[in-house]
């Protein structure tokens, strides 16, 4: 396993956080349009997945970041 830095830690985190936040809005928009009739759920349902995977790698790269603090 690679050794990362703190700052790399950290620039990390900030590009997870940027993209969770977009899927999250995109997800609203999906589930949005689905409501409105359009079939959306395979898109609906891999932007949850998304949001899943994107949270855990934030909460470990969290701890790691408390490894090192």
């Amino acid at each position: 396993m690679e050794d990362y830095t703190l700052k790399e830690y950290q620039a990390a985190k900030k590009s997870l956080a940027s993209t969770l936040h977009k899927i999250e809005q995109a997800l609203v928009s999906l589930e949005e349009k689905h409501a409105q009739g359009q079939n959306r759920q395979s898109q609906i349902t891999l932007s949850k997945e998304r949001v899943k995977a994107l949270k855990l790698s934030l909460v470990l790269i969290e701890r790691e970041l408390n490894k090192l603090a």
